[in-house]
């Protein structure tokens, strides 16, 4: 339920200024229950999840000891965390108190992390969740990315004002469509994952083709008007993923002679009205948008401050400190992210060090692996393609930091291999009439 209604509990989003608040409390509250539900299955059927889960949950407990181990060493560590007390570009980040960033830092790994336990019961009691109760909590998110979609056209159009500017050169400032978040990162997860459902569960979310395709040409259209570039990039890659795969089997019926026409030519149909429409209504605010997208993007000098606006400053930063580090920061970490790393993998090694790299990439990949061997052929390109969003998105932003990304990206998983899922030994089916 909450993965289904996150996304309209988020509208009214402020920017984060710390605290404990209402959405952190019930994602917290949801990963309990997640992590509940699986030990108590597991009592009930006296056996353990499946062992790579297992493996999974050791290393992430192995994360919370180097938490407890940061936590510890903080007195210790003064003069050294006291250099990233200089902040010369607001992209920094404001201060933090390492006293309360440590362990919210290791509260964020246990709730992003938690649908791992929610993966290992659906291997456990698969016929509790069938294909259409997902499709049903799908259909429920995507409702509220339409929800979100609209609020950020009538921020294009004037109607409702923005939550968040781009600052060019000129001291000139551009609103970005965010929805109802307060920064289009959070919109761009929402949208991503919409349009990666939509493709997935296709006909099974009981529309039509072209609502679908409607749907997947709005998500892609706000996605761009927000401005956040790698949002963008990601977008392309799923719709790109998905299309060749679908223009591959066009291309194969039709040599055998059992193309749909009428279905392609009314989606095509479909879109191009939807284009004009919006180039109509947008147009002028659209092309404004994509001439800064495509100009605006800083130095590419990766030592330069200027690097993909101010990235390049905090990275060299970083190195910096890691140069005069002793030799425990670099293999255990900081505890927490001193500035906003922008750069999912940096930020894994400034909060547990390398050892975190390590067991976090394990952790990864290693599920992905589980997972593949799992499901049949066809799903696999959906699999590798939530791989590569995570990775893609991660080079600019902090992914494995966000409790509700990682929670669409593992029901994006359960969504796979609910669809594309193969029977394998170690699940026990539901006898008939039972309930969860």
């Amino acid at each position: 339920m909450l993965v289904a209604v996150k996304p309209l509990l988020d509208i009214g989003e402020k920017d984060a200024g710390g605290g404990f608040d209402l959405g952190v409390l019930l994602t917290a509250l949801g990963a309990a229950c997640m992590v509940a539900a699986l030990g108590v299955v597991a009592i009930g059927a006296r056996r353990l999840p499946p062992r790579p889960l297992l493996l999974m949950a050791g290393g992430l407990t192995l994360l919370l000891v180097l938490s407890v181990v940061s936590y510890l060493a903080v007195p210790a560590r003064e003069d050294l965390l006291g250099l990233f007390d200089v902040r010369r570009y607001s992209i920094y980040g404001p201060p933090q108190e390492p006293a309360r960033a440590i362990p919210a830092e290791a509260m964020r790994l246990v709730v992003g992390f938690a649908p791992i336990a929610l993966l290992g019961l659906m291997l456990m009691r698969r016929d509790w969740f069938p294909v259409r109760r997902l499709a049903l909590v799908a259909g429920v998110a995507v409702a509220g990315a339409v929800v979100h979609c609209v609020l950020a056209w009538l921020q294009v159009a004037g109607v409702i004002p923005y939550s968040f500017y781009f600052e060019l050169a000129n001291w000139e400032k551009i609103g970005r469509a965010s929805g109802g978040y307060y920064h289009p990162m959070s919109l761009g997860r929402l949208l991503m994952f919409s349009v990666f459902l939509v493709y997935v569960l296709g006909d099974r979310l009981r529309v039509p083709t072209v609502v679908r395709y409607a749907l997947i040409g709005l998500f892609v259209a706000t996605g761009v008007v927000s401005l956040h570039r790698f949002t963008i990039l990601c977008l392309g890659l799923i719709v790109a993923g998905f299309e060749t795969r679908r223009l591959l089997g066009l291309v194969a019926a039709r040599r055998s002679g059992g193309t749909d026409r009428r279905t392609a030519l009314a989606v095509g149909g479909a879109l191009a009205v939807a284009g004009a429409v919006v180039g109509v209504l947008w147009g002028g605010a659209i092309w404004r948008r994509a001439e800064v997208t495509l100009t605006e993007v800083g130095s590419m000098d990766v030592r330069s401050d200027t690097f993909m606006h101010g990235r390049g400053a905090i990275w060299n930063d970083v190195a910096e400190i890691f140069g005069r580090s002793p030799l425990d920061i670099w293999l255990l970490g900081f505890g927490y992210e001193p500035w906003d790393m922008h750069n999912d993998l940096l930020r894994v090694l400034v909060v547990w060090g390398i050892v975190g790299v390590v067991v976090t990439c394990a952790v990864v990949v290693g599920l992905h692996r589980f997972l593949r061997n799992r499901i049949d052929r066809s799903g696999r390109l959906a699999l590798a393609l939530l791989l590569l969003t995570l990775v893609v998105f991660g080079l600019t932003q902090k992914p494995l930091a966000y409790p509700y990304f990682l929670w669409l990206f593992f029901f994006g998983q359960m969504v796979v291999l609910a669809v594309h899922g193969k029977r394998t030994s170690d699940e026990t089916p539901v006898k008939s009439g039972a309930m969860p």
